[in-house]
């Protein structure tokens, strides 16, 4: 039996954030850090990565109390990531304003052998090479959560969709899947969630989600859409920095948890908005899981002839 239900590989950051709430320098993120906090909400979690020299171990005092297991985070000779953006007036896009990849880049973790046999596991945005590495070192995973950014699709497109057999499902947003297929319309088209799921499940992957921000996500299986699921409404969104990351992590965490795939992304979608409150980590580090079973009530999932989940105010999911 595997030390943790969800493994999740990304990077752990220090990212300069600048929203229409204020500016934060030198803030602890990455798609890792969201992550693996997202996914330690009902799961036992499993961060894997790879930081600097320059990384002090008082940062990751915050994660060990939420129960993130940390034996598969190695230090290396060199800086740590660094990350930096401004979000426009209503935080629904971004000015990328500089990546320095640092160790994260040229470092290839290796992963304990007691996290080998993890049967969830998260590979995300930041380093190709990271993914690749990390799923050969994994034994047999019943899922794996594919993720990406912008970037990494308009810079190495082909090393991306390199990945895709590697993965059960794909969860990109709306941007990211506009970039990969060529769209030729907005990101926020209705018609865009089938387009997508067509370029992407014939190369491997049996399940897409297609995550839309404030407008929550859209859910694909095995070709067909089966649910469009709701943001929590009125969420005050200071930082977005992260949102997707803790809704992967969180939503793998569901499925450990025996879950479907649409009350994964309903408890994904609820975990996210706690993402985007705070700069940085603070938004999700004040998410606890009876809270975000209590925004679950106002999480909606709608499919054809029938909705799914609860009506009217909050309820605990």
């Amino acid at each position: 039996m595997s030390a943790a239900d969800v493994a999740y590989v990304g990077a752990v950051t220090f990212d300069e954030i600048h929203s229409a709430e204020g500016t934060v320098e030198n803030v602890m993120g990455g798609s890792g850090s969201y992550g693996a906090l997202g996914a330690a909400l009902r799961a036992r979690a499993a961060l894997i990565s790879v930081v600097g020299d320059d990384f002090d171990e008082a940062n990751l005092e915050p994660l060990r109390e939420r129960g993130v297991i940390l034996d598969g985070l190695e230090r290396a000779e060199g800086p740590t990531f660094r990350w930096g953006c401004r979000y426009n007036e209503t935080g629904n896009s971004r000015e990328h304003l500089y990546t320095r990849a640092g160790v994260y880049a040229s470092r290839a973790t290796t992963i304990p052998e007691h996290l080998r046999d993890t049967p969830h596991v998260a590979l995300t945005a930041g380093n190709m090479l990271q993914n690749r590495s990390c799923a050969e070192q994994m034994r047999g995973p019943s899922v794996v959560a594919l993720d990406t950014i912008e970037r990494e699709i308009q810079n190495r497109h082909g090393a991306f969709v390199e990945q895709l057999p590697l993965a059960d499902i794909v969860m990109i947003n709306d941007a990211e899947a506009a970039i990969l297929i060529g769209w030729p319309g907005s990101p926020e088209d209705e018609e865009l969630t089938r387009a997508a799921a067509a370029w992407i499940l014939p190369h491997g992957p049996r399940r897409f989600v297609l995550k839309r921000g404030s407008r929550g996500a859209d859910v694909c299986e095995d070709g067909e859409e089966v649910a469009r699921v709701s943001a929590v409404p009125g969420i005050r969104a200071v930082d977005p920095t992260g949102a997707g990351d803790t809704f992967v992590g969180a939503a793998l965490s569901a499925l450990a948890g025996g879950e479907t795939l649409v009350e994964a992304v309903r408890w994904g979608c609820a975990a996210a908005a706690f993402a985007v409150e705070g700069f940085g980590l603070t938004g999700v580090l004040a998410a606890t899981r009876a809270g975000v079973a209590e925004r679950l009530g106002d999480v909606r999932a709608e499919a054809p002839g029938r909705v799914m989940g609860r009506a009217g105010g909050r309820a605990a999911g």
